[in-house]
Protein backbone atom coordinates (compact mmCIF):
# COMPACT_ATOMS: atom_id res chain seq x y z
CA UNK A 1 0.00 0.00 0.00
CA UNK A 2 2.77 2.44 0.95
CA UNK A 3 4.65 1.58 -2.25
CA UNK A 4 1.56 2.38 -4.34
CA UNK A 5 1.10 5.80 -2.68
CA UNK A 6 4.80 6.58 -3.01
CA UNK A 7 4.91 5.63 -6.70
CA UNK A 8 1.77 7.71 -7.38
CA UNK A 9 3.34 10.69 -5.59
CA UNK A 10 6.51 10.35 -7.65
CA UNK A 11 4.44 10.12 -10.84
CA UNK A 12 2.48 13.26 -9.92
CA UNK A 13 5.71 15.15 -9.17
CA UNK A 14 7.23 14.04 -12.47
CA UNK A 15 4.14 15.17 -14.41
CA UNK A 16 4.13 18.53 -12.60
CA UNK A 17 7.83 18.97 -13.38
CA UNK A 18 7.26 18.22 -17.07
CA UNK A 19 4.32 20.65 -17.23
CA UNK A 20 6.40 23.37 -15.59
CA UNK A 21 9.25 22.69 -18.00
CA UNK A 22 6.90 22.88 -20.99
CA UNK A 23 5.38 26.16 -19.77
CA UNK A 24 8.77 27.81 -19.28
CA UNK A 25 9.93 26.64 -22.70
CA UNK A 26 6.79 28.06 -24.30
CA UNK A 27 7.12 31.49 -22.70
CA UNK A 28 8.49 33.90 -25.30
CA UNK A 29 11.67 35.82 -24.67
CA UNK A 30 11.56 39.56 -25.10
CA UNK A 31 14.50 41.08 -26.95
CA UNK A 32 15.39 44.73 -27.39
CA UNK A 33 17.68 46.17 -30.06
CA UNK A 34 20.12 49.06 -30.10
CA UNK A 35 20.85 49.82 -33.75
CA UNK A 36 23.43 52.40 -34.83
CA UNK A 37 23.25 53.86 -38.33
CA UNK A 38 25.48 56.12 -40.42
CA UNK A 39 24.32 57.59 -43.72
CA UNK A 40 21.27 55.33 -43.70
CA UNK A 41 23.34 52.14 -43.25
CA UNK A 42 23.27 49.93 -40.15
CA UNK A 43 26.82 49.78 -38.78
CA UNK A 44 26.09 47.91 -35.55
CA UNK A 45 23.28 46.22 -33.71
CA UNK A 46 23.29 45.06 -30.08
CA UNK A 47 20.62 42.62 -28.94
CA UNK A 48 19.55 42.63 -25.29
CA UNK A 49 17.38 40.10 -23.47
CA UNK A 50 14.77 41.86 -21.35
CA UNK A 51 14.71 39.79 -18.17
CA UNK A 52 12.09 41.27 -15.81
CA UNK A 53 13.13 44.82 -16.63
CA UNK A 54 16.87 44.12 -16.65
CA UNK A 55 18.59 44.31 -20.03
CA UNK A 56 21.24 41.64 -20.50
CA UNK A 57 23.63 41.91 -23.42
CA UNK A 58 23.41 38.87 -25.70
CA UNK A 59 24.82 39.43 -29.20
CA UNK A 60 26.43 42.28 -31.14
CA UNK A 61 26.74 42.61 -34.91
CA UNK A 62 29.05 44.98 -36.80
CA UNK A 63 28.59 45.67 -40.51
CA UNK A 64 31.04 46.98 -43.14
CA UNK A 65 30.08 48.15 -46.63
CA UNK A 66 31.84 48.16 -49.98
CA UNK A 67 32.22 51.16 -52.33
CA UNK A 68 28.80 50.38 -53.87
CA UNK A 69 27.08 50.58 -50.49
CA UNK A 70 26.46 46.84 -50.17
CA UNK A 71 27.30 44.80 -47.08
CA UNK A 72 30.81 43.39 -47.40
CA UNK A 73 31.28 42.04 -43.88
CA UNK A 74 29.22 41.04 -40.86
CA UNK A 75 30.97 40.26 -37.56
CA UNK A 76 29.12 38.73 -34.65
CA UNK A 77 30.13 38.81 -30.99
CA UNK A 78 28.73 37.13 -27.88
CA UNK A 79 28.70 38.83 -24.50
CA UNK A 80 30.83 37.14 -21.83
CA UNK A 81 29.38 38.07 -18.43
CA UNK A 82 32.33 36.71 -16.48
CA UNK A 83 34.89 38.74 -18.46
CA UNK A 84 32.52 41.68 -19.02
CA UNK A 85 33.48 41.90 -22.70
CA UNK A 86 32.41 41.01 -26.21
CA UNK A 87 33.97 37.78 -27.51
CA UNK A 88 34.20 37.27 -31.30
CA UNK A 89 31.78 34.59 -32.55
CA UNK A 90 31.77 34.51 -36.37
CA UNK A 91 32.57 36.53 -39.49
CA UNK A 92 30.69 36.46 -42.76
CA UNK A 93 32.21 38.20 -45.79
CA UNK A 94 30.31 39.00 -48.97
CA UNK A 95 31.61 39.71 -52.46
CA UNK A 96 29.49 40.53 -55.47
CA UNK A 97 30.10 39.22 -58.98
CA UNK A 98 28.50 41.60 -61.50
CA UNK A 99 29.09 39.20 -64.42
CA UNK A 100 27.31 36.20 -62.92
CA UNK A 101 24.93 38.17 -60.68
CA UNK A 102 25.95 36.17 -57.63
CA UNK A 103 26.75 36.93 -54.03
CA UNK A 104 29.74 34.90 -52.82
CA UNK A 105 29.64 34.34 -49.07
CA UNK A 106 32.36 33.04 -46.75
CA UNK A 107 31.56 32.16 -43.15
CA UNK A 108 34.07 31.35 -40.42
CA UNK A 109 33.85 30.94 -36.66
CA UNK A 110 36.30 32.43 -34.15
CA UNK A 111 39.34 30.31 -33.26
CA UNK A 112 40.49 31.33 -29.76
CA UNK A 113 43.93 29.79 -30.18
CA UNK A 114 44.72 31.35 -33.56
CA UNK A 115 42.74 34.53 -32.81
CA UNK A 116 41.07 34.55 -36.21
CA UNK A 117 37.88 33.37 -37.93
CA UNK A 118 39.28 30.12 -39.32
CA UNK A 119 37.02 27.50 -37.69
CA UNK A 120 34.38 25.71 -39.73
CA UNK A 121 34.91 27.90 -42.82
CA UNK A 122 32.09 27.51 -45.33
CA UNK A 123 31.33 29.08 -48.70
CA UNK A 124 27.98 29.74 -50.30
CA UNK A 125 26.78 31.33 -53.51
CA UNK A 126 23.41 33.09 -53.72
CA UNK A 127 21.75 35.03 -56.53
CA UNK A 128 22.11 38.81 -56.31
CA UNK A 129 18.32 39.04 -56.32
CA UNK A 130 18.43 37.59 -52.80
CA UNK A 131 20.27 40.64 -51.39
CA UNK A 132 17.18 42.22 -49.80
CA UNK A 133 16.11 38.87 -48.32
CA UNK A 134 19.57 38.30 -46.82
CA UNK A 135 19.96 41.77 -45.31
CA UNK A 136 16.41 42.70 -44.32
Amino acid sequence: MKTSVLSKSILVLAVMFLCNLAMSAASPREYMYDTKEENGKVISKVIFLNDNGLLNKEVKYEFSYNENGKVSEKKAYRWDKSKDEWIPYYLTTYSYNAETGEINTTYGMWDKKKKNFSLNVQNMVAPATSYDDIFS
